[in-house]
């Protein structure tokens, strides 16, 4: 994938549709390999590059606003991921309608990333209670 970055830019230039894509799609393979060190730098700059040349509510730039979230949760930053997640949702649903794939999968990501951050505050607050009754 570093290979086929480094082609698009070469052929194409660092601007290129394609190469934005090619950039992305190296940035979600990082996140998905848990290289999210790797992956949060490259897609904040992939959806500062699209957010720049292609607008906020192209469709390139709600997947690479999505691979940045994803990334952001693998990397424990789940309080970063849930609201990046739910603006794309919001830009999604406004432009192409609610049952869109990329939605669906959007929405079942931020169910589980909510469910998965409910217990532990549940637990905390509890702790914290119980805590204080001593």
């Amino acid at each position: 994938m570093e290979q086929v970055v480094a082609d698009h830019e070469r052929l194409l230039g660092a601007e290129h549709p394609d190469t934005l894509t090619a950039r992305n799609n190296l940035g979600a393979s990082y996140w998905r390999a848990g290289r999210t060190g790797e992956a949060i730098p490259l897609l904040e700059q992939v959806v500062a590059d699209h957010e720049r040349l292609q607008g906020t509510q192209h469709p390139n730039t709600l997947m690479a606003r999505t691979n940045l979230a994803h990334a952001y949760h693998k990397a424990g930053r789940t309080g970063e991921a849930i609201p990046l997640l739910e603006q794309v949702v919001a830009d999604h649903e406004r432009l192409q309608g609610a049952e869109h794939p990329d939605i669906v999968r959007a929405v079942n990501a931020l169910r589980t990333w909510r469910r998965a951050r409910a217990p532990r505050g549940w637990l905390q607050r509890l702790l914290i209670r119980l805590g204080s009754a001593r």
